[in-house]
Protein backbone atom coordinates (compact mmCIF):
# COMPACT_ATOMS: atom_id res chain seq x y z
CA UNK A 1 0.00 0.00 0.00
CA UNK A 2 0.97 3.62 -0.65
CA UNK A 3 1.57 6.09 1.84
CA UNK A 4 3.22 9.23 2.42
CA UNK A 5 6.33 10.14 4.48
CA UNK A 6 7.98 13.54 4.75
CA UNK A 7 11.16 14.05 3.19
CA UNK A 8 14.25 14.33 6.08
CA UNK A 9 15.53 17.64 4.64
CA UNK A 10 14.16 19.50 1.41
CA UNK A 11 15.90 20.36 -1.82
CA UNK A 12 18.30 23.33 -2.22
CA UNK A 13 16.64 24.04 -5.70
CA UNK A 14 13.08 23.74 -4.37
CA UNK A 15 13.35 25.78 -1.95
CA UNK A 16 14.11 28.74 -3.86
CA UNK A 17 12.10 27.77 -6.95
CA UNK A 18 8.60 27.21 -4.57
CA UNK A 19 8.30 30.77 -3.92
CA UNK A 20 9.68 31.99 -7.05
CA UNK A 21 7.23 29.93 -9.07
CA UNK A 22 3.97 31.29 -6.83
CA UNK A 23 4.54 34.16 -7.11
CA UNK A 24 5.07 34.22 -11.09
CA UNK A 25 1.68 31.79 -11.54
CA UNK A 26 0.06 34.63 -9.44
CA UNK A 27 1.01 37.52 -11.71
CA UNK A 28 0.00 35.03 -14.49
CA UNK A 29 -3.31 34.44 -13.44
CA UNK A 30 -3.87 37.47 -12.03
CA UNK A 31 -2.82 38.99 -15.42
CA UNK A 32 -5.22 36.91 -17.29
CA UNK A 33 -8.17 38.03 -14.87
CA UNK A 34 -7.01 41.88 -15.91
CA UNK A 35 -7.20 40.78 -19.71
CA UNK A 36 -10.53 39.01 -19.08
CA UNK A 37 -11.77 42.21 -18.05
CA UNK A 38 -10.68 44.56 -20.51
CA UNK A 39 -7.79 46.37 -18.76
CA UNK A 40 -3.75 45.95 -19.93
CA UNK A 41 -2.41 44.05 -16.85
CA UNK A 42 0.94 46.09 -16.57
CA UNK A 43 -0.52 48.86 -15.87
CA UNK A 44 -3.21 47.33 -14.12
CA UNK A 45 -0.13 45.99 -11.76
CA UNK A 46 2.17 48.96 -11.71
CA UNK A 47 -0.97 50.97 -9.93
CA UNK A 48 -1.65 48.02 -7.34
CA UNK A 49 1.66 47.34 -6.71
CA UNK A 50 4.48 49.88 -7.29
CA UNK A 51 2.31 53.14 -7.17
CA UNK A 52 1.51 52.78 -3.65
CA UNK A 53 4.86 52.79 -2.29
CA UNK A 54 6.73 55.20 -4.68
CA UNK A 55 6.44 57.89 -3.06
CA UNK A 56 6.00 59.22 0.33
CA UNK A 57 2.14 60.13 0.46
CA UNK A 58 1.63 56.69 -0.74
CA UNK A 59 3.91 55.11 1.60
CA UNK A 60 2.13 57.24 4.90
CA UNK A 61 -1.43 56.17 3.46
CA UNK A 62 0.24 52.22 3.39
CA UNK A 63 0.91 52.49 7.03
CA UNK A 64 -2.53 54.54 7.65
CA UNK A 65 -4.44 51.18 6.89
CA UNK A 66 -1.60 48.71 7.86
CA UNK A 67 -0.88 49.77 11.52
CA UNK A 68 -4.86 48.93 12.56
CA UNK A 69 -4.21 45.37 11.56
CA UNK A 70 -1.15 44.84 12.88
CA UNK A 71 -2.02 46.19 16.01
CA UNK A 72 -5.36 43.63 15.71
CA UNK A 73 -2.72 40.72 14.72
CA UNK A 74 -0.11 41.51 17.75
CA UNK A 75 -3.20 42.10 19.86
CA UNK A 76 -4.92 38.08 19.21
CA UNK A 77 -0.46 36.82 18.84
CA UNK A 78 -0.07 37.97 22.45
CA UNK A 79 -3.49 36.98 24.44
Amino acid sequence: MLSLEPRGQQSRAMLWCSPLLAAVLTLVCGSLLFIGLGLNPWVTLHTLLIAPVSDWYGLSELMVKTLPILLCALGLAVT
